[in-house]
């Protein structure tokens, strides 16, 4: 006695097709387009200089780590990175300081004028740097600050205290 048991027809699902649309080209030639200066840095950075200056290649003919090596071995680059260490520390030990009781005092207390003197703030960010070359440059010259690495740190910081409030503000 054998029976044949039919179960009710299922649709089977079709394998997905991978299709190329039109919003997938558009991101791929984008990241390609993003992704360009880093690979050209990179190709750059493993020539010889005189392959550099001599032929166009996607690609390293003569692969050489002789750029790394002078970047990190000779000392006449110690001075840059030394600088660059020192406004680093000023120009975020000022940034932090100045703008974390300014962000806690337009976030927690409500005062005449505080929307106003916080947009004032934050469009003194989006100024052009160029606007306060000129400024800067005579008062740094008066007060002795020009050429000084507390002058460069403060300059910079004329931009990103600005940022700091309006990020710990919010």
């Amino acid at each position: 006695m054998n029976t044949t048991v039919t179960l009710p027809h299922s649709p089977t699902l079709a394998p997905k097709r991978s299709r190329i649309t039109r919003q997938g080209i558009v991101m791929t030639v984008y990241l390609i387009f993003l992704m360009l200066p880093i690979y050209w840095l990179l190709n750059m950075s493993l020539k010889t200089n005189e392959e550099i200056l001599s032929t166009f290649s996607l690609w390293p003919q003569n692969f050489t780590l002789a750029n790394y090596k002078t970047i990190f071995t000779d000392p006449s680059w110690y001075g840059g990175y030394i600088n660059s260490i020192t406004y680093v520390v000023m120009n975020t030990v000022i940034s932090i300081t100045v703008a974390l009781p300014a962000a806690y005092a337009f976030s927690r207390y409500r005062f005449l004028g505080d929307t106003h003197l916080f947009f004032w703030l934050l469009t003194n960010r989006m100024a052009p740097p160029a606007v306060f070359a000129l400024p800067l440059f005579q008062l740094y010259t008066t007060v002795g600050l020009f050429d000084t690495h507390i002058g460069v740190a403060l300059a910079h910081c004329l931009f990103n205290v600005p940022l700091a409030v309006w990020i710990l503000e919010g």
